[in-house]
């Protein structure tokens, strides 16, 4: 019998030997250092942990620049966003016309409001994904070169009066700092070095200590605009505003016709809710382009919160033509807060959640009322009372918050921020500004 020769098993040959799965049937195979050069150059890379540089954000696309305070422990730190003009909606396929002679009904034109009302609903519930394009915070002292770098890099975006604020801290020399420490010291200091120092002590963090230098210089130069107006922007940003009010005061009092001091005591005012005053202030400093137009739109804003729609709707009606910025869009998202506004205090808006309201809050007194008798026919607040006081806890918040919502009085969430990066600072930023986790 002839002997059957038999082919070595596949596992026992060395690597060499494995058939590729593209080679053919009697093609010769590729050594292994020519079958993955890719391989052996990305093992001969150096491994690093450094994180790849982020791309620079286009600032000369923005569409807005806004700066609010934020929680940040147990206190709150200014940061400044630039926000983009939300990303183009895909197109549509043309929908065929309705005939009306054959019965068919117009489509129907979008309601504003039921939109804004999904997209806040969504917001609350964190659905609604909205980043601005950068983001500056001030727990660096280089915050404040930055913001006023980004004025100038965004020259078709609206900016927040806000933001001009913080902006003229970017010329503050951090370096003679020690100078300027060295000068207060001395006997008979003049109020120059001390107004230096408040400022270098404000970009650095310490806010209290740049108040109370301030202060001393106010003090010590009574007569001195510059003084007063830096003590009253740093307590505005503070949220100092009775103190702001009156530095203020005093600075548009010694420099009459000065448009920083004028435009920070009206925003003053408003942080005071006295609107009244707001009002005044902003009539002599509204106009069409730059801070004039943002200065109209909280005009528009203190006759809303005043309850003249008409005179609001007049105001804004001038805004749509501001520039630089989108202004159009902004003035159509206002007019949509003093319609909802308005619906709301007098209309049938008011009516139909103020009914709504009612009942839920009626659906959780009933509740309340029937957990309390079933604790006590199974004896819950005897045995387990800290277990049994949970549900009526939980219900007394609803009650409550139902009848904060039966007032009638408006909820933060309602003003404004009715698209991606146009933010409502005039009635939402500084005048409920978020709260801290702690």
């Amino acid at each position: 019998m002839s002997q059957i020769e038999t082919k070595p098993d596949v596992l026992e040959r060395e690597p060499e030997e494995w058939e590729t799965p593209g080679a053919g049937w009697g093609q010769e195979q590729a050594p292994a250092q020519q079958q993955a050069p890719a391989q052996q150059a990305e093992e001969e890379l150096p491994f690093s942990f450094e994180e790849a540089p982020r791309p620079k954000a286009d600032l000369s696309q923005a569409r807005l620049l806004a700066t609010e305070p934020r929680p940040a422990g147990f206190g709150e730190v200014l940061v400044t966003d630039a926000w983009a003009r939300p990303a183009p909606k895909e197109p549509k396929a043309p929908e065929k016309q309705p005939d009306i002679w054959q019965g068919q009904a117009p489509a129907e034109i979008p309601d504003r409001q039921k939109q804004w009302e999904t997209r806040q609903e969504l917001r609350e519930l964190g659905l609604l994904r909205e980043r601005p394009m950068t983001s500056l915070d001030a727990r660096f002292e280089t915050y404040w070169k930055q913001v006023e770098d980004a004025t100038g890099a965004a020259p078709i975006a609206i900016i927040d009066p806000y933001t001009h604020l913080a902006a003229e801290f970017g010329d503050v020399d951090l370096e003679t700092l020690r100078e300027h420490r060295l000068a207060s010291r001395e006997y008979g200091r003049d109020g120059d070095a001390l107004l230096a120092l408040g400022r270098a002590y404000w970009a650095i963090g310490r806010h209290k200590g740049a108040r109370g230098v301030l202060a001393t210089a106010a003090k010590t130069e009574p007569l001195h605009p510059a003084i007063w107006y830096n003590l009253g922007v740093v307590q505005l940003l503070s949220r100092a505003n009775k103190s702001a009010r009156e530095a203020l005061e005093q600075a548009v009092d010694q420099a009459p016709g000065d448009f920083r001091s004028e435009l920070a005591l009206a925003l003053a005012c408003y942080h005071q809710r006295d609107y009244a005053a707001a009002e005044e202030q902003f009539r002599r400093l509204a106009g069409s382009s730059g801070l004039r137009a943002t200065a109209r739109s909280m005009l528009a804003c203190s006759r809303r919160m005043q309850g003249n729609w008409d005179d609001a709707r007049v105001e804004l009606g001038f805004l749509k033509d501001a520039k630089p910025g989108d202004w159009g869009a902004m003035s159509q998202q206002c007019l949509d807060c003093v319609e909802r506004g308005e619906q709301k205090l007098i209309g049938p808006l008011r009516a139909r959640r103020r009914g709504g309201q009612m009942w839920r809050a009626l659906a959780a007194s009933m509740a309340g009322g029937v957990w309390i008798a079933y604790g006590l026919t199974q004896d819950l607040f005897k045995h387990q009372a800290q277990w049994a006081a949970i549900p009526l806890f939980v219900l007394a918040l609803l009650v409550i918050r139902s009848l904060r919502r039966i007032s009638g009085r408006e909820l933060p969430g309602e003003f404004g921020n009715a698209e991606q990066g146009l933010i409502c600072w005039q009635a939402t930023s500084w005048m409920r500004p978020r709260q801290s986790e702690f």
